[in-house]
């Protein structure tokens, strides 16, 4: 689908989320352009998962709306998500460890395939036509993210750091045009989150990739990010360039305290 040039790729609209007595997001709006990179920040608590959890539809919201491409999201259930381009990494890691490189990756294609059960119990013709694209696919993922000289090794074997790349790869290859990226650097060293860095740059370049990011690490997402937008106690509490978000006094206040920000 063709955006109109003013056109939002994402536009959230006064989300509201209650659980129970509890307001995890109160009336939360902003939006993302196309082919940009978007950090969300905020203390423990601020609604940045809730916020992911809204995106991918594993959290309905009783106020408010997100459209995605000009279209509401919440018409479409959790399972047709990935679908219509919008992929996910998880904080905690979620391959599968005995798989290897290779075959984790070519996970995250099968979500366009277009054969079904009946075709894959018969092994029809066209199964194996599309289980040699989604590897070619795979193929060029791996390289991008420089996972060669590990493709066929287990998942299990492998640092932290690259275990991330792995899960960041599988998600690319479901072709999202939005990738929510939930604390990509959390359990990296220094050297690994400048790494992150560039590769998310790299990436967010060759691929006309949309990337909204969730993360602690404030030096990371102050240089990587074209967009910050802070929450906290589920409002949002500032939205802007990195520089001017960084310098917001009620920002300062939430991560600092009070005195500090005086």
């Amino acid at each position: 689908m063709l955006l109109a040039a003013d056109q939002p790729l994402l536009d959230v609209r006064g989300v509201t989320v209650r659980f129970g007595g509890i307001t995890a997001l109160d009336g939360v709006s902003f939006s993302v352009r196309a082919g940009t990179i978007a950090g969300l920040i905020g203390p423990n608590g601020a609604g940045k998962t809730t916020l992911f959890n809204c995106l991918s539809r594993l959290y309905g919201f009783s106020e408010g709306s997100i459209l995605f491409e000009g279209r509401p999201l919440q018409a479409h259930p959790p399972h047709r998500i990935a679908a219509l381009g919008i992929g996910r990494t998880f904080q905690n890691l979620a391959l599968f460890r005995t798989m290897s490189v290779r075959d984790n990756v070519m996970v995250g294609g099968h979500c366009r395939t277009a054969t079904g059960f009946l075709s894959n119990a018969l092994r029809l013709p066209a199964v194996g036509r599309e289980e040699r694209s989604l590897g070619q696919q795979a193929d060029r993922m791996i390289e991008l993210l420089e996972l060669g000289p590990v493709a066929q090794r287990p998942v299990s074997d492998l640092t932290f750091g690259t275990q991330k790349r792995v899960e960041f790869a599988r998600a690319l290859l479901s072709s999202p045009k939005l990738l929510l990226l939930d604390e990509p650097a959390a359990g990296l060293n220094h050297e690994e989150v400048d790494e992150l860095r560039q590769l998310l740059r790299r990436i967010q370049s060759e691929l006309s990739l949309t990337i909204l990011l969730v993360e602690h690490h404030m030096n990371l997402v102050m240089r990587v990010s074209d967009q910050v937008i802070a929450l906290d106690f589920g409002r949002k509490i500032a939205d802007g360039a990195p520089a001017e978000v960084q310098a917001d006094p009620d920002v300062v206040r939430a991560y600092l305290g009070v005195e500090a920000a005086a």
